[in-house]
């Protein structure tokens, strides 16, 4: 991955999976699409993680899972990002289309 596509510097209240998924999501956005489309994927993540750290974001649960820990969820379309509203610490970023109920745990997609 180009170096101009790397945040220079990180928010604060990422966890490490949440930095792993961050640099999986540019990885993937540079090599399928472009630089410039990663560098604005970037600033888009980047800009609504900074809204959750400082407070102004608001983020909403989901039916379809269970954490075990209290977790929020916020769309950046195509992903959503997990985080706790106590802390506002962003578990992780995923891709709007994963299996949150598999990941999070929650009712089974077969009956």
């Amino acid at each position: 991955m180009s170096s101009s596509v790397l945040p220079r510097e990180l928010p604060g209240n990422l966890s490490r999976q949440a930095v792993d998924d961050l640099i999986r999501i540019l990885r993937r956005s540079e090599r399928d699409f472009g630089v410039a489309v990663a560098r604005r994927s970037r600033d888009r993540l980047l800009a609504r993680i900074r809204s959750i750290e400082d407070g102004r974001a608001i983020g909403h649960p989901r039916q379809d899972v269970r954490p075990r820990r209290p977790t929020l969820f916020i769309n950046e379309n195509p992903w959503v990002i997990c985080f706790s509203p106590e802390t506002r610490q962003i578990y992780r970023i995923l891709h709007g289309a994963r299996d949150f109920p598999a990941i999070f745990g929650g009712p089974s997609a077969v009956p």
